[in-house]
């Protein structure tokens, strides 16, 4: 388990680099975040804040509808996210997109009187506290709403730093595919898409989570002081990146149907090609066949000229065939 605790102090908040389980009692914790914690760990967090966390499979369980709920003096949210995960393998692709995989996790929110706890299985960058863009902005923080407020907000943010490079990296396979003479594999691209697709899917998914547990914080967030003008700038950009994952998804779709149109018209022109091969050579096979048969009774098949009479027809035929697929433009 990885257990961080931040508290505030005079100076402003500070995460304490080895907290112990006394500290977790402290009257100035204002954010107490486990990653990947066991079963007395959790117990541990419960009995000091009073609060009942669900555990993994539960949460992992939990329907949509049952993800926020009001339990005794705590508010309890669970948040689907977007989480990066390595593959088994990973295929090289030639994009600006690191070949990476990407998984939805279940993070839950227990917002006390007095301190923000949070309950995840998965490394989050948004949960880092001040590493960066995309971290989470703790610098100011002095309650548990704040940092509440601080980590949706960062979430939100790594979905929009995805939709954005997910929206550049389209562009650019447009210009690779679509607009550049360069005949290129398309199975590679083709996995690329799957990818960006995939991940504009759980993007759409994440954000609809979030924009429920902001409404739902807007709701009956009162009693805990949270701040409604922050919540109604969230909402905004979240609805915002909700078009924006649907505009890339349909970006998505008709470039992934243009790739597919690419791929049947390579194969139209293979068989077209093999079909004109096929065509050329019959009439030379069947005039081989002939030659090649040893009857006694046609003079033909004896004469000393009969190969040359043969090679001069199958060349005759062949020319004759190709002719006629010029003129009927076949090829």
């Amino acid at each position: 388990m990885t257990l961080s605790i931040l508290t505030r102090q005079a100076t402003g908040p500070i995460v304490l680099n080895e907290p112990r389980a006394e500290d977790l009692a402290a009257p100035d914790v204002i954010w107490i975040d486990l990653l990947a914690p066991s079963r007395s760990e959790e117990q541990l967090v419960e009995e000091a804040f009073g609060i009942d966390a669900p555990s993994e499979a539960e949460r992992a369980a939990l329907e949509e509808s049952a993800r926020f709920y009001l339990e005794d003096d705590a508010m309890v949210l669970h948040a689907t996210v977007v989480a990066r995960a390595k593959p088994e393998a990973e295929a090289v692709a030639p994009t600006k997109l690191p070949p990476i995989a990407h998984k939805r996790e279940i993070v839950s929110f227990f917002l006390t009187k007095t301190a923000l706890i949070t309950v995840r299985t998965c490394p989050l960058r948004a949960f880092e506290a001040n590493a960066g863009r995309a971290s989470a902005d703790l610098s100011e923080v002095e309650t548990g709403p704040d940092v509440l407020l601080a980590l949706i907000e960062s979430l939100v943010e790594r979905v929009a730093d995805f939709l954005s490079a997910s929206a550049q990296e389209l562009e650019d396979l447009n210009l690779r595919v679509l607009v550049s003479r360069r005949t290129i594999r398309l199975e590679t691209i083709l996995k690329r898409l799957g990818q960006l697709g995939a991940g504009a899917s759980q993007s759409r998914d994440s954000l609809s989570s979030l924009s429920r547990l902001s409404r739902y914080v807007l709701a009956h967030g009162s009693a805990w002081a949270v701040s409604k003008e922050r919540l109604n700038l969230l909402l905004t950009d979240v609805e915002t990146l909700q078009r924006q994952a649907e505009a890339l998804t349909n970006d998505l779709t008709f470039f992934l149907d243009a790739t597919l149109g690419l791929v049947g018209a390579r194969q139209n022109e293979t068989l077209k090609a093999m079909a004109v091969v096929t065509l050329l050579f019959a009439p030379p096979t069947l005039l081989a066949s002939a030659f090649g048969m040893n009857f006694e009774h046609m003079t033909i098949f004896q004469d000393p000229m009969g190969p040359y009479w043969a090679a001069g027809l199958m060349v005759a035929s062949s020319a004759f065939i190709f002719s006629i697929a010029r003129l009927g433009k076949w090829i």
